[in-house]
C-alpha cells in the first residue's frame, strides 16, 4: 500500500515525506490508531485531536472491547485510558500483551488522569509503554503518536509493512522506558 497524505501541523505546504520527521510522516498519517475510552466526549475529542494533525483512528468503549478488536486486527498504536468500566486499560493492556496475535507488541499509550506517584509505573507493570497525561496537550499527542510510529517503522511493522520508514526516535517518555 502506498503511502502518502500531509498531515496538519508537520510542516503544511510540505511534502509529506520531508516533514519534521522524514518519511515516516506519511507513514504516520496511514496508522491504524486504535482510540480505547470509555466517556463519550474525551474519545470524540482525542479523535478530533487526532484527525486535525491528519491521524485517522478508529474507537472502543471498553477494556473488553479493546481485547476483542485487537485479536482480529493489526493497529500501528493503541491510545489506552486505564479507568474504565468492564475491563479497565491495565487488565486490557495484560490480556493483549500476553494473547499471542496481531498487537501483542503494538505500542500502548495509556492516556489518564491518574496523575499520582506510582501511576506511571503502574501503567508500564501492566505492559504499557508510554504515557499521556489528561487533559490531552495536542502537540504532545502528535509528537507521542509520531515518535511511537517512527520506532515502529525502523523496526519493520508485524505485519511487513515498513512504510515510511525512518532513523526513528522514541518519545521522551518512550526514551525513558
Amino acid at each position: 500500500r502506498a503511502c502518502a497524505c500531509a498531515c496538519a501541523g508537520a510542516g503544511a505546504g510540505a511534502d509529506a515525506g520531508a516533514g519534521a520527521g522524514g518519511g515516516t510522516v506519511a507513514a504516520a498519517c496511514a496508522a491504524r490508531i486504535l482510540v480505547v475510552e470509555d466517556h463519550w466526549a474525551n474519545r470524540k475529542l482525542l479523535q478530533s485531536m487526532l484527525r486535525q494533525r491528519g491521524f485517522s483512528s478508529e474507537s472502543v468503549e471498553n477494556g473488553l472491547e479493546a481485547v476483542d478488536i485487537t485479536a482480529e486486527r493489526q493497529f500501528d498504536i493503541i491510545l489506552m485510558d486505564c479507568n474504565m468500566p468492564v475491563m479497565d486499560g491495565w487488565q486490557a493492556t495484560e490480556r493483549i500483551r500476553a494473547r499471542a496475535g496481531p498487537n501483542q507488541t503494538t505500542p500502548i499509550v495509556a492516556v489518564t488522569a491518574n496523575a499520582m506517584k506510582g501511576d506511571r509505573e503502574k501503567c508500564r507493570a501492566s505492559g504499557m509503554d508510554d504515557y499521556l497525561s489528561k487533559p490531552v496537550d495536542r502537540g504532545r499527542l502528535q509528537d507521542l503518536v509520531l515518535a511511537w510510529i517512527r520506532r515502529r517503522s525502523a523496526a519493520g511493522r508485524p505485519d511487513g509493512d515498513s512504510c515510511g520508514a525512518d532513523e526513528g526516535a522514541a518519545s521522551e517518555g518512550a526514551a525513558a522506558a
